[in-house]
């Protein structure tokens, strides 16, 4: 199975007094998600899941995912934003059907720490950002990563005409 990691795009700022995890995505972050959506729905094929932190800004990035792959998002999961990837991996295992890909949209440093856990990669995971990995042994969480993308990369690869999306 592979697993993608997206990070949110960019969000507003709390405002003073204000909950951090009450925090959307800012116009700029909008476009910049859809963007990069585009560009992600080039290069995943078979069965999706997308999963997303119930956050606004995440949830609002997972479903211009969801759009640009012509799909709904299949849940919002807690462990996202709790950083718990060994709740997210008991949950994917214990699906009827695995998925050929799944979609995990979160967090930093979340996002970081589990690449890094899977793969021992350390990667920057800027706003909007993806890392694909393959999952090597599944009972340990071990993983080849594939390939990071900045959002700028993926926008670039979503506009360029007569190449069809791997669906």
């Amino acid at each position: 199975m592979d697993l993608i990691l997206v990070r949110h795009a960019e969000a507003e700022d709390a405002p003073p007094g204000g909950a951090d995890e009450d925090r959307e995505l800012t116009a700029h972050g909008r476009k910049v998600a859809a963007a990069m959506a585009q560009g992600l729905a080039r290069c995943v094929e078979g069965r999706i899941l997308l999963w997303t932190s119930p956050l606004p800004r995440a949830r609002q990035t997972a479903e211009r995912v969801a759009h640009a792959l012509e799909m709904v998002i299949d849940r919002e999961h807690d462990a996202i934003p709790a950083g718990d990837l060994d709740a997210l991996h008991a949950d994917w295992r214990s699906l009827a059907r695995r998925p050929d890909t799944l979609i995990l949209v979160g967090h930093q440093p979340h996002l970081g720490l589990w690449a890094g856990r899977l793969t021992g990669a350390v990667l920057p995971i800027k706003k909007a950002s993806v890392v694909a990995m393959r999952l090597i042994a599944e009972d340990d969480l071990a993983a080849k990563l594939l390939w990071y993308a900045h959002p700028d990369a993926l926008a670039d690869l979503g506009r360029r005409k007569g190449t069809p999306p791997r669906r």
